[in-house]
């Protein structure tokens, strides 16, 4: 089966895992972050990962305090910041600016007794801390703008951070939810910094409008058939977003009809018999979307979908041999990837789907949870638990 062209190979910590990768449009940049949970009372399944905080022994507990850390490299693998801390299970989630000047992170701060999670970002020139924030759980999720003054963050309730360009991130708006005992798994911002999405993983799906830090539109609704949530996505342009659910359904969001009708703008049943869904993504006008789920005989489902006819067309479906994590497509929809893996190992896969093609695939000794495909398809960035980040060459170079 082909190979794609391995451009470089980092190894920040050894044992630790990549949980999350970010990459610019150009695939000039690429940022990670360094991650590490016991899991040796416990099958390594997506689920335990996205939820799991309390380790069963003290000495499971101790075990995952370390040295943490957020990373960016060009693509030539020249090192442009790392930003470590002394910490409890570290950096969860990572993403850039598309100016690629500022880099965020979350994740787990502090164990036993506290839980503080962390919401982090930096001026990647100048190395200086732009913010640091403790939640009371992890920090699940980070979001920039284009120009990185716009700071979204999903933990016990979403968190919206603002700042001037120059200056540091004042303190956050909160944008709660219902269920004090859910927590925020999908925190999105659109480009432009003005549309955001909140989904928690009891399903409550929050649409809202900022001004400068002022919320001045807001709508929620609840996803039907107390389905949890794990994936979701918000097109560059704040037009449409998406919700994938463990009822085996992706429900649609026409963002300009949801915020005075808050209901989806449609639904579809993800084929073969896919239920609990991790990897959502979508083109940048949301035009077509990318979704991946879980089968319950094993593997998994990724399919191909055109929004269309006020309804999801499903274009292409294709299978992955181990349970499906995470899931990327560039800027125009042609590419599409899923990192998998369940357990000991996993897979990093590409396809374009409309030609029916898979392009390449690669194999890792552990489960693989992050795959970023840039916008023009150059480079295609990705990280395992074997503790590595790869940059791969990307379909379109």
């Amino acid at each position: 089966m082909t190979a794609p062209t391995t451009l470089w190979t980092k190894t920040p910590h050894a044992g630790y895992f990549i949980n999350s990768v970010a990459i610019l449009a150009d695939g000039s940049r690429i940022a990670a972050g360094t991650f590490f949970h016991d899991y040796s009372s416990s099958a390594k399944t997506a689920e335990l990962a996205t939820l799991r905080r309390i380790s069963s022994t003290a000495a499971a507990e101790q075990s995952q305090y370390g040295v943490f850390g957020t990373y960016v490299w060009d693509n030539a693998g020249n090192a442009l910041l790392t930003k470590t801390f002394n910490g409890w299970q570290g950096v969860y989630w990572v993403d850039l600016s598309a100016d690629g000047e500022t880099v965020a992170s979350g994740g787990w701060y502090k164990g036993d007794p506290t839980y503080d999670g962390f919401f982090a970002a930096y001026d990647i020139a100048s190395q200086s801390e732009l913010l640091m924030y403790n939640p009371p759980k992890r920090g699940n999720m980070v979001r920039l703008n284009a120009n990185g003054t716009v700071l979204v963050g999903g933990a016990d309730q979403g968190y919206l951070f603002v700042r001037a360009p120059g200056g540091s991130f004042a303190s956050p708006v909160a944008i709660p939810l219902t269920n004090t005992d859910d927590q925020v798994l999908v925190a999105l911002i659109d480009a432009a910094g003005s549309t955001g999405l909140i989904v928690s993983y009891y399903g409550e799906v929050i649409v809202f409008v900022q001004s400068g830090g002022v919320i001045t539109q807001q709508q929620s609704w609840q996803v039907p058939n107390s389905a949890y949530v794990h994936a979701g996505a918000l097109a560059s342009d704040g037009s449409y977003a998406y919700v994938g659910a463990n009822d085996g359904n992706l429900y649609a969001l026409r963002i300009a009809d949801f915020l005075s009708d808050p209901a989806p703008a449609w639904s579809a049943a993800i084929p073969g018999g896919a239920r609990t869904i991790y990897g959502v993504t979508c083109s940048a006008d949301g035009s077509m979307i990318g979704v991946a789920g879980n089968v319950s005989s094993g593997g998994g489902v990724v399919a191909l979908y055109a929004n269309k006819y006020n309804a999801g067309a499903l274009y292409w479906q294709s299978t992955t041999m181990q349970s499906p994590n995470g899931l990327s497509m560039d800027a125009s929809g042609t590419y599409l990837g899923a990192a998998d893996g369940h357990s000991s190992s996993g897979d990093f896969t590409l396809w374009q789907p409309l030609f029916n093609l898979q392009l390449w695939t690669y194999a890792t000794s552990e489960m693989c949870w992050p795959i970023a495909i840039a916008a023009n398809a150059a480079y295609v960035a990705a990280g395992s638990d074997d503790s590595n980040v790869y940059l791969f060459q990307g379909p379109a170079a």
